[in-house]
């Protein structure tokens, strides 16, 4: 079997990076794609197709991303994935490597074994007790990175998009697990690659919790009970979430905590300095959503406030989660965990890194509370006053049992503020990607501005 050769490679990508899910800029033309590195990790495995590594540069009109391609050789794709096709060449198929359960454990067994895949190399967190793989499994989740599984007690999460420095879910976890955190999973190693004077993150090992379920998920199956069972009393029903919300908050309290402890920041913001992205996504929203244009000047009210709550020494900022919401906690059985420290995936990578109020946090899982709460509404089958009135109460009541497991939500001007701000983020989101689900972000922003 020959491979082909790495500018036949590249000219295949440029045609079939777009419809992969990981690619981030598809609405953007791809002009050509440069071949940083092509890595042969896999040759001749009784049990495996060969696998080569590909970090590839996708240049388009106003970017020039660089991405990681594991890449599996056969005469075929898979049944049933030939959305994964990536080189078509005579006689010959590359496609995503990570589909593939085979590809997977022979992957990970080498990582394990040689501490490095071609170019890149293994780092591991010292005293954690990484297990070795006797096999491996895709996750199946589509994300922005792809997660694949070992024997159900390690996942390993493979970045698509490579930024030069250490990734921050990388980062943050070491610094928590330095923290004696419990409430995020164990971090067993990560591995590095250099091309040029840069060094990426490609990928990072850590602690896989059987048998969890994702904040969303449990929230929602909550909800749509409390809609079925509406002539009890919420309190009353026997899945009830406000004890889930009270422990969520405590464990969302914890993880701050540790992160102010492990990771310093010397570091306050004056009221402009910290109400200034808030002016500045509103702006950018309301040129593009008409709605946000009209209350525009509501809003700049709110900002305003918040700003002048500052006190003269500045607000204390530290790094936080970033994008924290019900997708982004898993229920196992023993406690809560926060994943995916990466930060919002619409800011700048160099901005998501910087220090922050925690309440940018608090107002994401606030703001998460109220879509689950809604979500149902949306299928129009639930859509009566009768249904709105009902998760509009549970809303309250797990926003308000969140808060109080938090402990401390402080100022409420300031809260107000970033909850408003995460709201019309999540127009601009819905407006470009489901228009359908515009009116929920919306009338939390109506709600919030009166």
């Amino acid at each position: 079997m020959t491979i082909p050769t790495a500018d036949f490679i590249a000219e295949e990508l440029a045609d079939t990076l777009v419809r992969m899910r990981f690619f981030a800029d598809k609405v953007s033309h791809i002009d050509h794609v440069e071949i940083l590195a092509l890595d042969p990790v896999l040759r001749d495995n009784p049990n495996s197709p060969d696998v080569d590594i590909a970090l590839v540069r996708v240049h388009t009109a106003h970017s020039a991303p660089t991405y990681q391609l594991p890449i599996a050789w056969a005469q075929d794709v898979p049944e049933g994935h030939e959305q994964s096709l990536l080189v078509r060449a005579e006689g010959i198929v590359g496609y995503d490597a990570l589909i593939d359960s085979n590809a997977i454990t022979a992957l990970g067994q080498k990582l394990s074994d040689e501490g490095k895949l071609g170019r890149m190399e293994l780092r591991r967190v010292p005293g954690s007790e990484q297990p070795g793989p006797e096999s491996g499994r895709p996750m199946g989740v589509e994300q922005s990175n792809t997660s694949v599984i070992f024997d159900d007690r390690v996942m390993c999460k493979f970045f698509r998009r490579l930024y030069p420095g250490t990734n921050a879910d990388v980062e943050l976890l070491a610094a928590l697990a330095q923290a004696d955190c419990k409430f995020v999973p164990e971090l067993y190693s990560w591995v590095e690659t250099t091309i040029g004077e840069d060094t990426y993150t490609t990928a990072m090992l850590q602690e896989f919790a059987p048998n969890s379920v994702d904040g969303w998920e449990l929230a929602l199956g909550a909800v749509r009970d409390a809609i079925r069972d509406s002539q009890t009393p919420l309190e009353d029903l026997g899945t009830d979430f406000t004890s889930e919300a009270r422990a969520l908050g405590e464990a969302v309290a914890s993880v701050h905590s540790s992160l102010a402890a492990a990771v310093a920041v010397k570091e306050r913001l004056t009221g402009a300095e910290l109400v200034a992205p808030l002016r500045a996504r509103l702006d950018f929203v309301a040129g593009v959503v008409p709605q946000i244009a009209e209350v525009k000047d509501k809003a700049q009210a709110v900002f305003d406030r918040a700003e002048a709550a500052v006190p003269e020494g500045g607000a204390v900022v530290q790094r936080i989660h970033g994008d924290l919401h019900l997708g982004q906690v898993l229920r196992t059985p023993s406690s809560w965990r926060l994943i995916d420290f990466e930060g919002e995936p619409s800011r700048p990578w160099e901005e998501r890194r910087l220090p922050d109020h925690r309440l940018r946090d608090i107002a994401g899982m606030i703001r998460s509370f109220d879509y689950a709460a809604h979500y149902p509404l949306l299928t129009g089958r639930e859509d009566t006053e009768a249904a709105t009135e009902r998760v509009e109460q549970w809303a309250r009541r797990n926003i308000d049992a969140f808060l109080e497991g938090y402990g401390d939500s402080s100022d409420p001007v300031l809260l107000e503020a970033f909850v408003l701000d995460k709201a019309i983020y999540e127009c601009l989101y819905e407006a470009q990607n489901r228009p359908n689900w515009l009116p929920l972000p919306l009338g939390a922003v109506r709600s919030l501005l009166g």
